[in-house]
Parts: structure tokens; sequence; C-alpha cells
């Protein structure tokens, strides 16, 4: 044996054991986790079956289980690349052998190998699926579990705030913690050194910070934005007002910030929290900054100081009752936030918690009842100026709609309160107020986007129209997990619902999820966008360079679009990674009620489609069908637009095109015969009429020479010869003008000549137009009728 010999089977040997090696540890770490899932999963069921976990247990007790849930799926869909390999390599093999078949020994043996480690590579994949549905069906009934505790605890009914006991206990209480608060704020002090020290190093620089921030921030920052409001200069809408309002706003925002942050450093400076009344800090400081935030949004929206950057089209007295709603708004979740943190630091009683919520409830509800007069008389305002009802989704009527519900949700709330459902009704008011924070920033922020947008492409342009309702429906989705968790839910009820979303949902055998979605929409829109492009250069560079007529152009541009419509689909498909042959079931039974359904449209589709292949009409053309009679305009997928020489458009159905009779004048080419019926008196000379009529047509050139011109004695009439003058035109088209100008010149050349024209039904001869309406004009009447009832035939 040569020593690369020997060396190969080394290397081999080392590989071996290396791959036995990670499978073991792969193994052993996979064992790990299913001992870990078996254990979280037996402690929620114990949890569950007892029922004695407090609601903060579960939730932990759940987000254990869903990190094992997606610690399941991801193992599951790695094991399953392996599954599929080898199953795919048992493929190969072709189909196993009957009850008395056999194989060759080779690919028995090849068989019975890849059989066993496909059922070694489907074992840790059944545990997961196993583990990942436990998992899941656990976590239903958390959720269910604490959804039905949120609901008793919210139904539950407490001391009335209208009891006097209630504001007896209430005052008892608050006495109770101001003096703990006090009590531990002195023993804070004492720790922190000398009265000395303390005044110099601490309060004196916090009070010196509060001043601060009052002077600067709050008092001459506000002086200088009304100014700075007043001074915004341009036109409403454009680029540099836009530029100008933005940075009054921003600057707003740091001022505000800034002044809540010099507060806050200032707290943090004393450092005599006392440690009774921690939460009842952070809830200050949370109202505080949500006080902030209102400020800065109802500054934008109602701009009581300057009308012109106002993004709500109020009065300027609604507009400042609207702002100080909003403040009124933002004290109230400040008030509740105080509330709520205080009630964390201290025991109070339940009268003691009904009395304080249900001042704040008041408050909010109060608030609401000025809100809605607020929307009444906007819609009342809307109404006076439109003088009609606007039906525009935020007209009058949907304002009067909100501000009644509005109204009822107020009352339902204080009337809960009152009763004593003060939980219900605090889970009322509040939402109502973050909803309308929610909607407001929303609005700010679609208002913000746009504003580009309009500039670029202009407030008249459809695209922009389009832009803002698609930026609308964006603001929308992201807004709807903020509102769902204003309105009480979970976290982990977002979080679930997003999963389930992110899954996707199954629609015969094919996932839909929204990344796959995505993937379908935009590999669709690139094949539409490639497929304009190509038409574009078709028809503006190549077909411009052939001699194919107007029709055979619009088939091919039409007939291209088809084609990247249907190419795209299929490559927005392939992309997206779906199977559609689960569908072909679906698909072909459907197809069926279709074909009864829309078979008229079906058939127009296909019509419309032989009429661009075959293209026994095209656009330009003269055509008669169905009666109406004009030049064919547009040949689209259903139907044919023509346009009769009334200046009417008919809209005929492709299928009366293909299965009827269709009369067209230009098919193949433009030129057509034109008869002339000629009338002459009896006693004219014949010859030199025909002579006459010949060289009226001869020398009009709208009429070909070849054919030539024919004149034909047709009857003896009962006041006149008549005869036919019939030629050939060089564009059909052209009729009504050439027959009218052969009129004209053959009363002129026939007067000349003293051939008479016939007056019907009268024995009167006229020689020109004159005599004509002398005559109707001694009758009386222009309508073609004379005294006795006869026609007139000019």
């Amino acid at each position: 044996m040569s020593a690369l010999s020997l060396a190969r089977g080394m290397l081999c040997l080392i590989a071996a054991l290396t791959v036995v090696l990670a499978q073991a540890f792969a193994t052993e770490d996979r064992q790990a986790k299913f001992e870990a899932w078996e254990q979280t999963a037996q402690r929620a069921e114990e949890a569950l079956q007892s029922g004695m976990a407090s609601t903060q247990a579960f939730e932990i007790l759940r987000a254990e289980l869903a990190g094992q849930r997606s610690e399941a799926e991801a193992l599951a869909n790695s094991g399953s690349i392996s599954v599929r390999t080898i199953r795919a390599q048992l493929l190969t093999l072709g189909a196993p052998p009957g009850k008395d078949g056999s194989e060759p020994a080779n690919v028995a043996s090849r068989r019975e190998a890849l059989t066993n480690a496909l059922a070694l590579a489907e074992d840790p994949v059944l545990s997961a699926r196993q583990a990942y549905a436990r998992a899941n069906v656990l976590i239903e009934e958390i959720d269910r579990l604490v959804r039905s505790r949120s609901a008793s605890d919210l139904l539950e009914r407490g001391p009335s705030p209208l009891d006097p006991s209630s504001w007896t206990s209430a005052g008892a209480d608050l006495a109770r913690y101001m003096e703990g608060i006090a009590v531990d704020t002195r023993r804070s002090l004492r720790l922190t050194g000398t009265d000395v020290d303390f005044t110099s190093e601490r309060l004196i620089p916090a009070l010196l910070l509060i001043a601060s921030a009052i002077l600067f921030p709050l008092w001459l920052g506000h002086v200088l934005l009304v100014r700075l409001e007043r001074a915004v200069r341009g036109r409403p809408g454009s680029g540099r007002f836009f530029l100008h309002a933005a940075l009054v706003h921003l600057l707003r925002l740091v001022l505000s910030t800034s002044g809540a942050a010099l507060f806050v450093v200032a707290v943090v400076l004393l450092d005599i929290g006392p440690t009774t009344a921690v939460n009842l800090t952070g809830g200050v400081l949370a109202g505080a900054l949500g006080l902030v935030l209102m400020n800065w949004i109802a500054n934008i929206l109602f701009a009581p100081n300057q009308p012109s950057i106002r993004l709500v089209e109020l009065s300027d007295r609604l507009a400042r009752t609207c702002y100080w709603l909003a403040m009124v708004f933002g004290l109230a979740l400040t008030q509740e936030a105080i509330v709520d943190g205080a009630a964390e630091d201290f025991a109070f009683a339940p009268a003691s918690i009904s009395v304080l919520k249900g001042f704040s409830i008041l408050v909010g509800c109060i608030v609401l009842a000025g809100l809605s007069r607020v929307l009444l008389a906007v819609a009342a305002e809307r109404r006076a100026a439109v003088q009609a009802e606007d039906d525009t989704p935020l007209g009058p009527e949907f304002l009067a709609f909100l501000a009644r519900v509005i109204q009822a949700l107020a009352v339902v709330s204080l009337l809960g309160a009152l009763i004593g459902y003060v939980p219900a009704g605090s889970e009322v008011m509040s939402p109502i107020i973050g909803t309308l924070a929610l909607a407001g920033l929303a609005y700010i922020v679609h208002h913000a986007l746009m504003v580009p947008v309009r500039v670029a492409l202009g407030d008249t342009n459809s695209t922009a129209g389009l832009v803002s309702v698609l930026l609308g429906f964006a603001l929308t989705v992201a807004v709807i997990p903020l509102l769902a968790l204003t309105w009480g839910a979970r976290v982990s009820d977002v979080s679930e619902a997003w999963r389930i979303v992110r899954e996707g949902f199954d629609l015969g055998g094919v996932r839909l999820s929204p990344e796959v979605l995505v993937v379908l929409a935009i590999t669709f829109l690139i094949g539409l966008f490639i497929t304009r492009w190509i038409q574009r250069i078709v028809d503006r560079i190549v077909l411009p360079r052939t001699r194919i007529d107007p029709g055979g152009r619009n088939a091919i541009r039409t007939g291209l679009g088809y084609v990247g419509i249907i190419v795209s689909a299929l490559l927005a498909i392939s992309t997206a990674g779906l199977d559609l042959s689960n569908l072909a079931i679906i698909a072909g039974a459907l197809s069926v009620g279709v074909g009864f359904g829309m078979q008229a449209v079906v058939s127009n589709f296909v019509s419309g489609i032989i009429l661009l292949v075959e293209r026994p009409i095209k656009e330009g053309d003269w055509i008669e069908v169905s009666g109406f009679s004009g030049i064919v305009k547009k040949i689209a997928v259903r139907s044919t637009r023509i346009e009769t020489f009334d200046r009417h458009d008919v809209i005929i159905p492709n299928a009366d095109l293909v299965a009827g009779t269709v009369k067209n004048m230009t098919l193949s080419s433009h030129v057509g015969r034109m008869i002339v019926p000629v009338g002459i008196g009896y006693g004219s000379d014949v010859g030199k009429a025909r002579e006459l009529m010949l060289s009226a047509a001869r020398e009009h050139p709208a009429i070909l020479s070849k054919p030539e011109p024919q004149v034909f004695f047709m009857r003896f009439g009962n006041n006149a010869l008549e005869f036919e003058l019939r030629c050939f035109l060089k564009d059909v088209g052209t009729e009504i003008g050439t027959r009218s100008d052969l009129l004209y010149t053959l009363h002129r050349v026939f007067d000349e000549n003293g051939i008479d024209i016939p007056f019907a039904q009268s024995d009167v001869t006229i020689r020109n137009l004159d005599q004509i309406v002398a005559v109707l004009g001694r009758h009386g009447d222009t309508s073609g009728v004379d005294q006795d009832g006869k026609p007139f035939a000019t």
C-alpha cells in the first residue's frame, strides 16, 4: 500500500468519524431540547388543570411555550429538507417490487439503506411537529384562561363613586399614602448628608433646572413659536410653506421635550424619590410625556395661533376649542397614569380606587361631550357650505354619526362607573382617547409624506390621488396593532395574530403568506412594467418604420400586452413557489359555473382576440353592423366602439362582429361606387343632359376616370325622366361631399343649358333654388308638405 493510499484512507476515516460525532452531538442536543419542551408542557398542563397560578405566571409560561414552539417549527423545517432529499433519492429507484417481484441486489440494498435513513430523518421531525402542536394547544388554552380572567375583572362590580363612604375611604387612604411618602422622603434626606450639602449640591441646581425649564423652553419657547407661526410665508401647499411649517412644528417638539427632560434631570438630581412612590413617579413622567405629545399633535392639527398652517379645516373658534379639548384629554390620561402608579405603590381600598378613577372618567366624559359638540358644529358648517347632502366618507352625515357614537360611549362609560363598574368605564374611556390620538398622529404622518408627492406631481394629478389612497391604506394597516393594544389586547395577542398572518393560510393546498404575496405582487408588477416598456418601444420605434397600418399596429401592441400579462403572471407564480396543481380540480369545477354565468363575456373576449388576429375590420374602417354605420374608433377586448356620422359613439359587442353580418366599405381598398339619382323634365334634351352629367363627373377630382362614369336611363317617372349617374370614388369616405358638389354643379349647368328640373306633384317648373324657397313660402310651410297634404320633392 502506498503512502498516498494510506493518507486517503485516513482522511476518509476522519471524515466518517466527524460525521458520526456531529450526528451524535446533534442527537444529544435535540434530545435535551425535547426533554426541556416536555417539562415546560407538563408544567403548563398542571397549571391549567389547577387554575391556581396568577395571570402574570401564566404570561411567563406562555412566553416560554411560544419560544419553544418557534424552536420546534424551525427544527421541523430543517429536518424536512433531509426528509425531502431522501424521498427524492428513493423516487429515482422507481416503485418497489410487488409481493412476488424482485429487483437487482444493488438496487435493493440502496432502497433498504435509504428507507432506514428516511426513518431516522423523520423521527426528529415527527417529534418536533408533535411538540409544536402540543405547545400551540397549550398557548391557546392559556390565552383563553387569561381572557376569561380579564373579562371577569372588567365586569366586576365594585363600590360606587357616589357613595359617601367611598369618599371617606379615599380621603383616608390618600392621607396614609402621602404620610408614607413624607416619612420616606425625610428618611431619604437624612441619608443624603447635612442640610447645607444637600441645599448647595442638589436642591439649588434642581430648582435652577426647573426654573430654566419653565422660563426658556416653555414660556420663552411658546412666545417664540407663536411669532414663528405668524411669520410663515409662502403659498399653502408649496414646498417652501411646508418646510417652514415643519421647522416650526419640529422646534415645538424639541422645546417641549427639552423642558420635560429638564424636569426629569431635576428629579434625578434631587435623589429623594421615596421608595414608596416609585410607580407614582413613573406615572407622573409618563403622563408628562403624554401631555407633551398631545400638545404637539394638537398644535399641528388645529394651530390655534395660525390658521394657514392648520391641517384640519376649522374656524378659529372651533380650532381653539379642539386644542383645549386635546389638552384636557392629555390631562385626563396623565391623571389616570398617576392613579395607576399610586395603586401599584399603595394598597388602596376598592372604594378609594373607584373614587380616584371615577374622577378621571368624569373628566374624560366631559371632554368627549365637548368633542361631539365640535363634530356636530363642523357637520353643520359643511352642510351650509355645500347646501346639499355630502356623501363623501368624511362628509357631514358621517361626522354627525360619529358625534352620536361618541356621546353614547361617554354616557355608557359614565353610567357604568357611577353604578360601580369603574374598570369597565375606564376601559371604554381610555381607548377612545388613545384612538383619537393615534388617528391624529396618522393624519399628520400621511400629510407629511404626501406634501412632497403633491409638490412633485401637483394636486390635480390622478397619480397623487392614487398614492394618497395607497399611503392611507398602509398607515391604517400599520396602526391596527396599536389600536388593538389601545383597546385592551395583550402584546402576546398581537404577536400571535402576526404569527398567524406571517404563516399565511392554506387555499387548496397552496400556502399564501405575506411574504409570498409580496413576492407575487412585486414580480408581477416588474413584469407588467417591462411589458409596458416593450410596448412603448415597439409602438414608438419599431412600428413607425414599417408599413403596417394603424389598425395592425394596435393589434400588435394589444397582443404584446396580453402576452406580457400572461408571462408576468406565470413568472410571479413560479417565483413565489406556488404549486397550483392542487387547485386544478377547484378551477375545473369553477370553470363550469363561470362558463354558464359569463358565456357572453367569454364569447366577446374570444371574439375580440379573433378580430385582432384575423382583422376583418380595423381602426379607421367604415362599417355597417346591427343597423349602425360609422367609423371604427377602437377595438377592445370585450367590445368595439364605432363613431357614427352624427358623432354618436356606439358600443358593439365583439361577438356581433364575428358571428353577425358586417358590411366593411374600406376593408380591401377605399375605392367605392356612388350612385346619384337625377331627374329631368319631360321635353328636355336627354342627350345634352347625359353629356352634362358625364362632364360634371369627369371634372370632379374625387371621381376616378377608370372605370369611367356612366349614365343610365332608369325609367319614365310621373313628373320626370329618371336617370342614374354611376361613378367610382377614390375614397368612399368622401361620398357625401362629392354627391353635394355634383348636385350643385348639375343644378347650375342644367339651368344654364335649359334643362328642366321638375318639382314633384306640382305643375310648376322651377329653375333655381330661389324659386324653390318662394314656392315653399307660398304654401306657408317648409316641412315638405303642401296645403293639400301632398309632399314636395326638390
